[in-house]
């Protein structure tokens, strides 16, 4: 199999550099695009959360007219949003496979990428990536910036034209985590001066958090496997709702999603979901985030829309990436909880029966936390 896997990786790197010399002989969608700054992005919606503050900071340096927004499909919603001046290109967030995924993306995109003449082409996505590495390919650009981040399980055979890279973080300022650091980093070597920690932090200008009352329980992840248990969830809630009777609940769940796990979990528990809230699209869930009184979620992205907005809120984080995309917040008002394991940065490649780094969390010490952060509501 080891043979077989070299043999695979020899045969990618001519195939990868064919593809790319492909796509520079297509023709361009139009004239050309030039730009002082692109920023590439392509992600998912947590992870764009995660880049607000270092792209506003790259944007004031640039200038929205000369900057360009590569950005996900998942992702573009919100920064139209943040961002409305700034020109944008939405392209698939991801490309797995050589063949047909990568191949078949860059052709069909190669005429929009030629388009693009960039002084500086900086990437905010750090594990290496033959997709953004072709992308950046097929661009014409004076100068990369990037990390350089050697954990990457991906094999890859292209790499930036002229990058200049910053070492990914083995530590992160207290309230922030290693992707902040890691965006930080690489903004402050583009730009030549100090940046600080504050500056790189998310936050949100086109929308403002609003006074709530509502516990908002949003329990789904990107994977199932990062959420927590919907009769642990039930639990929490009903050992808050003991304290706070007032409190009504909303659950809000993606569109389509299945709503019984969950309805049985707290009809169980006694619980009594005064609002079932499916945002048909981001703008939508944000505006839902930034008027509820407490959150209570998994390691997602309303975990960190909300911590954007600085809105009290729990969430509960697994051990697969741990401190690298979590825990960070603007304020005491957030909390991330855990149970701590000797298996962490698995990486989500889990060996045991079950996730215990989430679902030993004991739904006492989440009741305990959200109470906590409900009393600084309105600090």
């Amino acid at each position: 199999m080891k043979k077989l896997a070299s043999i695979k990786q020899v045969l990618r790197a001519p195939a990868c550099q064919g593809i790319v010399a492909l796509a520079r002989q297509m023709p361009c969608a139009g004239p050309p695009r030039r730009y002082a700054l692109t920023v590439l992005k392509l992600d998912r919606l947590g992870d764009a959360v995660l880049s607000l503050g270092a792209v506003r900071r790259l944007v004031s340096h640039a200038g929205a007219r000369h900057t360009l927004l590569v950005v996900s499909e998942v992702a573009a919603p919100l920064y139209e949003m943040e961002f409305p001046e700034v020109d944008k290109l939405v392209l698939p967030a991801f490309c797995q496979r050589f063949w047909p995924d990568l191949c078949l993306t860059l052709l069909r995109h190669a005429g929009r990428l030629r388009q693009i003449q960039t002084k500086h082409l900086v990437c905010l996505r750090h594990p290496p990536s033959d997709y953004l590495h072709a992308i950046s390919q097929v661009m014409q650009v004076e100068q990369c910036h990037a990390s350089r981040w050697n954990l990457s399980w991906e094999r890859t055979s292209l790499a930036y034209p002229s990058c200049q890279t910053t070492s990914y973080p083995e530590n992160a300022p207290d309230g922030t985590c290693l992707e902040l650091e890691a965006h930080r980093r690489v903004v402050e070597g583009l730009l030549g001066t100090p940046v600080a920690a504050d500056e790189i932090r998310p936050a949100f200008s086109s929308i403002q958090a609003r006074p709530g009352t509502q516990l908002l329980v949003c329990p789904l992840a990107g994977d199932a496997l990062r959420q927590y248990p919907p009769a642990l969830m039930a639990r929490a809630v009903r050992l808050f709702l003991d304290h706070r009777p007032q409190a009504s609940v909303g659950v809000c769940l993606p569109p389509g999603a299945d709503h019984a796990p969950w309805a049985e979990a707290f009809r169980a528990e006694s619980v009594g979901i005064a609002q079932w809230i499916s945002p048909k699209n981001i703008p939508q869930l944000v505006e839902v985030i930034a008027g509820a009184g407490v959150l209570l979620c998994p390691d997602s992205a309303p975990a960190h829309i909300a911590t954007a907005l600085d809105k009290p809120g729990v969430f509960i984080l697994g051990g697969g990436h741990h401190g690298m995309f979590a825990p960070w917040r603007r304020s005491e008002r957030q909390r991330w909880l855990s149970h701590a394991m000797p298996c962490y940065q698995c990486r989500w490649n889990c060996h045991q029966a079950e996730p215990f780094c989430i679902t030993h969390l004991p739904a006492q010490e989440v009741a305990d936390a959200l109470l906590a952060v409900h009393l600084l509501r309105q600090k």
